[in-house]
């Protein structure tokens, strides 16, 4: 049941967004064993992003990573799940290793229906 929220500036040309949807939650399937139709995602555009002083209205490779926030069931290995979905996600956005932040959110049982 991961759930991998991506909020990201547009991507620049020839940048497959559904691609780079699937070979994510494909990756996680992978790591955790599961049912790729398990894994889902979501994508929201954003307009506007500063990082520090600078604004970006497109996604640079190096600077304004996409946010991402991966929900998953508690027992995850946390770590290597946070590691799976940023580097996939910055080879399949061709952005520079490194220029994706995930945050992991644990759910715990009796916390979802």
């Amino acid at each position: 049941m991961p759930l991998i929220a991506i909020r990201a500036l547009p991507q620049q040309d020839g940048v497959d967004v559904d691609a780079a949807m699937r070979e994510v939650t494909q990756a996680v399937a992978s790591l955790i064993g599961g049912d790729p139709r398990g894994t889902w995602a979501t994508w929201e555009t954003i307009e506007r992003y500063v990082e520090g002083g600078e604004a970006a209205t497109a996604q640079p490779f190096s600077t304004h990573p996409p946010i991402v926030t991966l929900s998953a069931a508690s027992g995850r290995p946390r770590e290597d799940l946070l590691r799976c979905v940023a580097e996939t996600l910055a080879r399949a956005l061709e952005l520079e290793p490194g220029n994706v932040w995930v945050r992991y959110d644990e759910v715990r049982s009796g916390e979802l229906a």
